[in-house]
């Protein structure tokens, strides 16, 4: 509490119940003496009443003291003491774990609720209880006048009988129930607002779906419209320009000179027609979806070699622009539209040459980030005001400039820029100044999202399993693999068919076959290519992979002398495929597969869903049990159950990992548990895979198991040296 002085106001010994009532009656008059409202008054009243009756109740000597503290701030202080015997379980009831028949502790919980202050402070020789209120910010500062004043009037006025305090805490009990009752009625009101508001909310979402959907349908309306009128409009634009150019070039005779000029002039006129009608052509494909994107790849100095050639006729109307291409040496190769980068490069040059009067263009290429090209197109032209520099990517908006007479545009070029550049997964941008000119930048992914790429031709490839060597088959038939996979699939070898090469080396990337299985047709170049550079490539243990060649008798040298060993012709024969990739390979123990379960059912399902030759099953059925095994049997995997007596499955895990020999064995926990997410945080950060019995045994597949195992083998293929 802050400096200030306290002044004791009036004490009242508790000998009796009157007593206890009169320590209410003195709490009330004082706290309505110093200016607190009937709420706070019976807030004080009723604290008191409550402290004072434990004191009387359950000690002895127990007194109740008033004092005002001048502060600031200005407290009224109450404190209630006595002798007895302490409370032990004051934790307890504050915490609100206490029950008492009695009643005792509730009391204090509550008044602690309406005051201000509270503490309380008990042992064996007794209790205090100190109580503090505030006083209202516009109550008079207490003056040590003032205050022997309040205490001359407490002291002077005579206490009130027990049934007349009865009978005003019945009157305050009604009036409290009263305003209850009235704030239950402005509940209920504002409830039915609330209900109205919401209705009101219902029905506006609903006017706005319909909205979306009348604008929608207008939007497809107006897509199929342009899309219509462009194509109708370019057959007669088309054969206007050709008619135009028949006259020009003189093929039915002489032209005077103001012919020659008024057949220009529907020349150029049908030309911007024609822009116009492009440009629409291709903002209404966008719109609706319709433009294809066609992948390729291109270097850069290809593109900007290209885009020299279509651009030399705009110059040729300006010679006072110099027009200048550099790129970076360093920019990798893009894969994606060149067409319509091109486009887009094609409008902001054209932009620049025609909003020049003099001067130079410069367009320059630089790697960007996160895998991406960026161009930039600067002029030292007029520049484009700030205020602009959003409104030129809307349609049909022009900026008003002192060559907008000579250039008449569409207002559709830099819209479309915009909609193509998003289209390949890009964006673009401008920064301009008045007078100095513009700089327009173009930012495209190396790699069009929509073409499949590295990472999707991992996914859309199986991973080797667990505890089966992977066979990699090369062949653009499908039906290759479907005769010999049969034949693999109850052998200790797993059968993965890529029908490219391309995919072929994505895969090779992130796995290390047994073996190479691989169809060379004497006129497939690009397979005799592979085979060349696979056994020439840095990577030791993938050079060393046997590599069989499906061939020709007469092409059978030429893959002999590439490294090719064995050789197959077709038909091919599963049988005859295993056979020499069993003589080929080192024929390996079984890896040893850990099943840890307390439940002998569960024990007998995984045994049947995971009986194959290649794995050899040990069975726990505690925890102790399992880190005997794991010493002694070394496995190359577990699949472990979480609930289990005596030792969890979170036990047993956390001391695999902290054993510095099995640290990174492979485990899968296996558990009908519903795990919280804290439960899941935690077998994450210990390295493990989830996997829910329901998974397994609802579908009896096993490949849920061995791929969730296969993922967490990061110890390798199984060596002898491990037996």
């Amino acid at each position: 509490m802050n400096e200030g002085m306290n002044t004791s106001v009036c004490t009242i010994l508790l000998r009796n119940e009157r007593d206890v009532v009169q320590a209410r009656q003195r709490a009330r008059e004082i706290a309505a003496t110093l200016g607190f409202d009937n709420q706070e008054q019976i807030r004080l009243a009723t604290a008191t009443s409550e402290m004072a009756r434990n004191a009387f109740r359950y000690a002895r000597n127990g007194k109740v003291s008033f004092a005002v503290h001048t502060g600031p701030p200005q407290v009224l202080e109450v404190l209630i003491s006595d002798a007895g015997p302490g409370i032990t379980n004051l934790n307890e009831i504050f915490e609100g774990r206490y029950r008492s028949d009695t009643g005792m502790g509730l009391g204090i919980v509550g008044t602690r609720r309406l005051m201000d202050q509270f503490e309380i402070h008990s042992s064996s020789s007794g209790t205090v209880v100190k109580m503090g209120k505030e006083m209202p910010a516009f109550a008079q500062v207490l003056t040590p006048a003032r205050v022997q004043r309040l205490r001359e009037k407490i002291n002077a006025q005579v206490p009130e009988s027990p049934y007349e305090e009865i009978d005003r805490q019945n009157r305050e009990l009604l009036k409290t129930l009263q305003e209850l009752r009235e704030r239950q009625e402005e509940l209920a009101l504002l409830n039915r607002e609330l209900e109205d508001t919401n209705r009101g909310v219902v029905a506006l979402y609903a006017e706005l779906d319909e909205r979306a959907d009348y604008l929608r349908r207008a939007s497809e309306l107006k897509t199929t419209f342009l899309s219509d009128i462009s194509h109708e409009f370019r057959t007669p634009l088309n054969s206007i320009v050709s008619l135009s150019r028949i006259l020009l070039d003189r093929l039915d005779g002489d032209l005077t000179p103001d012919q020659e000029t008024q057949v220009g002039f529907i020349m150029g006129a049908a030309k911007s027609l024609t822009e116009l009608v492009n440009d629409l052509l291709d903002l209404a494909k966008v719109e609706a979806g319709k433009v294809r994107i066609r992948v390729k790849n291109f270097a850069v100095s290809e593109l900007f070699s290209a885009l020299k050639g279509m651009l030399k006729p705009l110059l040729s109307d300006n010679t006072s622009i110099v027009l200048s291409f550099t790129g970076d040496s360093n920019v990798p190769p893009l894969r994606t539209d060149e067409g319509k980068v091109s486009q887009i490069l094609r409008n902001f040059i054209s932009n620049a040459i025609k909003f020049t009067p003099q001067g130079e263009v410069m367009v320059s290429a630089e790697q960007g980030e996160n895998g991406t090209v960026r161009f930039v197109v600067a002029d030292t032209g007029l520049g484009i005001p700030p205020e602009h520099l959003e409104d030129v990517f809307q349609e049909f908006t022009q900026i008003e400039n002192p060559l907008q007479e000579r250039y008449r545009g569409t207002g559709l070029g830099l819209p479309l820029c915009r909609k193509l550049a998003m289209l390949l997964g890009g964006k673009v941008w401008l920064e301009s100044e008045v007078g100095r000119g513009s700089r327009f930048y173009a930012e495209i992914p190396l790699l069009y999202k929509g073409e499949a790429d590295v990472s999707s031709l991992r996914e859309d490839v199986p991973a080797p399993e667990f505890a089966r060597s992977a066979v990699l088959l090369i062949d653009a038939d499908p039906e290759a693999f479907f005769a010999l996979e049969p034949f693999f699939r109850n052998s200790e070898f797993q059968l993965i068919h890529v029908e490219s090469l391309e995919r072929a080396e994505a895969w090779l990337e992130r796995h290390t076959p047994e073996a190479i299985v691989c169809d060379m047709g004497p006129d497939d170049a690009p397979t005799w290519t592979f085979l060349k550079f696979f056994r020439q490539q840095r990577n030791e243990t993938l050079r060393n992979v046997p590599f069989v060649a499906v061939t020709s008798e007469e092409e059978s040298p030429k893959a002999l002398a590439l490294g090719a060993n064995p050789l197959l012709n077709k038909p091919l024969s599963g049988a005859a495929i295993l056979r020499d990739l069993r003589r080929m390979t080192r024929q390996e123990q079984p890896r040893k597969l850990l099943l840890v379960d307390d439940n002998d059912l569960s024990l007998y399902i995984l045994r049947e869903l995971l009986d194959r030759p290649w794995l050899h099953l040990l069975e726990a059925h505690n925890g102790q049990e399992a880190l005997e095994m794991v010493k002694r049997e070394s496995p190359d995997a577990v699949i472990l159950d979480l609930v289990m007596p005596n030792m969890s499955g979170f036990e047993v895990l956390q001391r695999i990992r902290d054993d510095e020999q099995t640290c990174q064995l492979p485990v899968i926990v296996y558990t009908s548990k519903a795990l919280s997410s804290e439960e899941k945080q935690r077998i994450k950060d210990l390295n493990a895979g989830v996997i829910t019995k329901g998974e397994v045994t609802n579908t009896l597949s096993p490949e849920v198991l061995l791929n969730s195992l296969a993922k967490l083998d990061i110890s390798g293929p199984r060596t002898p040296d491990k037996q």
